[in-house]
């Protein structure tokens, strides 16, 4: 029952996530934690930070960690297959009606118009996300509640990544090392 759960989940969500990692995050979280309960949201967002450090895809990553949690390495491969096997199978076809058809005005406008959905799922991600990090989710807002570490280093990667143009690597590097030096002195974890 578990391996038809996690092909089901995973593929649906391979089916529907368009724009990449970021922009599926939110979608992804619905069903792994909201549906499924699989990962409570600190989970979630633990494991997107692990997901993130790891090399591959986002959504691949995502869909290993929770297919190894919750059905083993069976898990993993089902979860895994299942979250890449749409995207094979849509992009074979559609690469063939890109290269066919691209320099159609309506297929530009089509392109254009999935931009904004795009952008607005990553800013969905992005706040729940931050929701969890900064405070205990989006629910728990408050100033007495706001983890100001967690704050902080954020805002400061956030000012390095745009104006010094540190890399991701070194951003996640970095900021493992100072999150764990901070809550470690701090006591705060």
């Amino acid at each position: 029952m578990i391996f038809y759960q996690l092909f089901k989940t995973f593929f649906l969500l391979g089916l529907f996530s368009f724009g990449g990692g970021y922009a599926s995050m939110e979608l992804i979280r619905s069903r792994v934690v909201a549906e499924q309960h699989w990962l409570t949201d600190w989970e979630y967002t633990d494991i997107i930070s692990i997901a993130e450090m790891t090399p591959g895809p986002l959504g691949i990553n995502i869909a290993s960690f929770v297919g190894t949690r919750t059905a083993g390495i069976p898990g993993t491969l089902t979860a895994t297959f299942s979250y890449i096997l749409p995207a094979m199978v849509i992009v074979l076809i559609l690469s063939w009606f890109y290269d066919k058809y691209r320099s159609l005005e309506g297929v530009q406008g089509v392109l254009k118009g999935l931009r904004p959905a795009v952008v607005a799922m990553i800013i969905a991600a992005a706040v729940r996300l931050a929701g969890t990090a900064w405070w205990n989710g989006l629910s728990e807002i408050s100033l007495a509640g706001t983890n100001w570490t967690a704050l902080l280093l954020s805002l400061v990667l956030f000012l390095l990544l745009q104006k010094k143009k540190l890399g991701p690597i070194k951003a996640i590097l970095s900021s493992g090392i100072i999150g764990g030096l901070l809550y470690w002195i701090l006591g705060a974890v």
